[in-house]
């Protein structure tokens, strides 16, 4: 891993569906937050990582109507190669502590 860790968190992330067949599913990922990238891991494996310098904004989502309680607290990250990447924190707190620290992260 790179550097010194800001946030580090078990957290559920959506898939990218890649395929417009393909159905969307949701996975927890560890998220790791560095001053240069956030990344996420799949058993010590990195699935992806996005430079924090390529992120154009971070951002609330609004919830789907009949939203399971495992995804009440959305946020999604927008990137300038990858696109949008949608993550679902446990609680109102731990979100609003994400975008804080990926907020002071861009400037």
């Amino acid at each position: 891993m790179e550097k010194k860790i800001i946030l580090e968190e078990l957290l559920l992330k959506k898939s990218q569906q890649k395929r417009k067949t393909s159905p969307a599913n949701y996975k927890k990922r560890l998220f790791v937050l560095t001053k240069t990238s956030l990344s996420y891991y799949e058993y010590r494996r990195k699935k992806g990582s996005i430079e924090i310098e390529k992120i154009r904004c971070v951002e609330t989502v609004n919830l789907e109507e009949s939203t399971p309680p495992a995804r009440q607290y959305p946020f999604q990250v927008s990137h300038e190669i990858y696109g949008l990447l949608y993550v679902y924190a446990p609680d109102e707190e731990r979100r609003n502590k994400w975008l804080s620290a990926l907020h002071r992260g861009k400037h």
